[in-house]
């Protein structure tokens, strides 16, 4: 859930200007009555951000296109 909640922040930092670091977690064990507060600033996260970054735009290369050309074909020639 951490790792996830991480990634829809980065994914939600870079398109709104209202969303930015430091990001706090804070970690709870059911039962245990006590909890793990800390901050994380740009730097603590950057290589997480570059790597996500990285698998978006292959992913984005790899994408299946052949709907994309089916749509484009549709266009009359100009």
């Amino acid at each position: 859930a951490l790792k996830m909640g991480v990634l829809a922040f980065d994914a939600t930092r870079a398109s709104s200007t209202e969303v930015d670091f430091p990001i706090d977690v804070v970690l709870y064990r059911r039962d245990s009555y006590t909890m793990v507060e800390h901050r994380y600033e740009r730097r603590d996260l950057a290589h997480i951000s570059d790597w996500w970054q990285d698998r978006v735009c292959r992913s984005v290369e790899e994408l299946p296109a052949e709907w994309v050309t089916d749509l484009l074909s549709k266009l009359p020639a100009s």
